[in-house]
């Protein structure tokens, strides 16, 4: 056996495979090649703008679709208060709008993550993730308004953006 890299050449052999083995998941030799070849099958991005009355963008919130885990996923997002960068309450209309239309899409769940800082596990090693979890504790403001949206923190994932700066994962099922 040997390993070769999966492109255009190979791609309707591996998708017929894909079909055969595991129809469930891919109805037709036509999905499983969509799958392989067009990222938009799999994953497709999506974003709200917030406006003043004058048309002047004030906000954003940038969607993946996860259309294989039936998840929309927070990729950033921001709010101008007055020239101050804010994450909370002031996109909460965005949120709205994200929550509606992946409703509509059939998603199941709302996924974010924001990073360690200003959290006491923060600048230090996780020896242990499910004690992590348990005793996490901050007093960002954008956290407890990601709480009292309805998300929940479903994991952390260690040194993702440097050692020790870790991704706390956050779900709003829907």
């Amino acid at each position: 056996m040997k390993v070769s890299a999966l492109d255009h050449r190979n791609a309707k052999e591996v998708a017929e495979l894909m079909h055969r083995i595991k129809p469930d998941w891919w109805p037709s030799a036509a999905d499983a090649y969509g799958q392989l070849t067009d990222l938009s099958e799999t994953i497709r991005t999506i974003g709200w703008v917030l406006e003043d009355d004058s048309g002047r963008p004030v906000g954003w919130a940038l969607f993946r679709e996860l259309k294989g885990y039936l998840t929309l996923e927070l990729e950033c997002s921001g709010y101008d208060d007055h020239g101050v960068f804010k994450l909370e309450h002031k996109l909460k209309d965005l949120l709205d709008t994200a929550v509606a239309y992946a409703g509509a899409q059939g998603f199941t769940a709302l996924r974010n993550g924001m990073s360690s800082v200003g959290f006491n596990i923060d600048g230090k090693p996780l020896e242990d993730i499910p004690e992590a979890m348990r005793s996490l504790s901050t007093e960002r403001v954008d956290y407890h308004w990601m709480l009292d949206y309805g998300f929940r923190v479903v994991g952390i994932q260690p040194n993702v953006y440097r050692n020790n700066c870790h991704l706390i994962l956050l779900v709003k099922e829907l």
